[in-house]
């Protein structure tokens, strides 16, 4: 009897060492389907690295698109801070450094090495080919229109105006030139609001509704000191509106009567994405 339960005693040991001995084996479908598992979790692991990667480049777009603008709307302020303390004599002073766009466009911003203005756009090679471009007609009129000297209230209408185009909040800002142009239509500043007025309908993406005020700065204000910058964004939303000959030709007209600029090399570059792309 002490040896049958002896024998029992060492049969379950007996029983593991054979499971042990014995080879194991996973089969096919379920060694394929945990190699799938792993597959797709390594996947998503590496998704969720590039979408931080992605995320953390589009804050830092941003933080460029918003210093850029800054540095634009600083300028403008400055300048009509100067128009103030100074004799405004039919327009607001500026000169070519002046506010080209409040956001260039949601393509990426170009990098300048070893420039000492982070504002400045890329210099690139001119276009060698000579072109015959139409240009773009004329604005009726005999020449720029005599702008009053703003007052008081001008002033504080325009400063609320800006105001709410350099927090962003561009409903509102295109309401307040609205009113502004609408109040004070021959204002020292009237052009000024105009072009930012368009601006306000480019930066959101409206460029049908951005080319139209920009066309119509030309037409009530020419010879401003907002023309050529209207002028580039004429040409801008033509581009963005795939409408290929009208952007060349305002574009062409820029670097032609505004050589040497930032206007021109602006313009040029969008010229040369235009030549590259073949759309001339």
């Amino acid at each position: 009897m002490a040896g049958l339960a002896n024998h029992r005693l060492l049969l379950p040991g007996m029983a593991a060492l054979m499971l042990a001995a014995m080879p194991f084996s996973v089969p096919a479908q379920d060694s394929g389907d945990a190699m799938l598992v792993v597959r797709v979790q390594e996947l998503l692991e590496e998704i969720r690295e590039l979408r931080g990667m992605v995320e953390s480049q589009a804050r830092e777009i941003e933080n460029l698109r918003r210093r850029q603008r800054d540095q634009y709307l600083d300028l403008d302020q400055r300048l009509q801070q100067l128009g103030r303390e100074g004799v405004v004599t039919g327009a607001v002073p500026e000169t070519d450094a002046d506010s080209r766009d409040i956001v260039e466009d949601v393509r990426p911003i170009p990098s300048v090495a070893a420039s000492p203005r982070a504002d400045v756009p890329e210099v690139r090679a001119p276009i060698e080919a000579d072109f015959e471009v139409t240009t773009l007609p004329a604005p009726a009129g005999s020449g720029p229109r005599d702008l009053g000297t703003p007052t008081d209230d001008e002033q504080a209408a325009y400063d609320r105006a800006f105001r709410a185009l350099r927090e962003t909040r561009y409903a509102d800002a295109a309401e307040a030139f609205s009113s502004f142009l609408d109040q004070y239509p021959d204002s020292a500043y009237a052009p000024n609001a105009k072009y930012w007025l368009a601006e306000t309908y480019y930066v959101t993406r409206d460029f049908e509704t951005a080319l139209r005020l920009f066309n119509q700065l030309l037409e009530r204000y020419p010879g401003s000191n907002k023309e050529g910058d209207a002028l580039l964004k004429i040409g801008f939303s033509h581009f963005e509106l795939r409408q290929w000959s009208e952007a060349r030709a305002a574009l062409e007209q820029v670097r032609a009567q505004h050589p040497n600029t930032t206007l021109a090399r602006l313009a040029e570059g969008r010229l040369r994405d235009m030549r590259l792309a073949g759309h001339f």
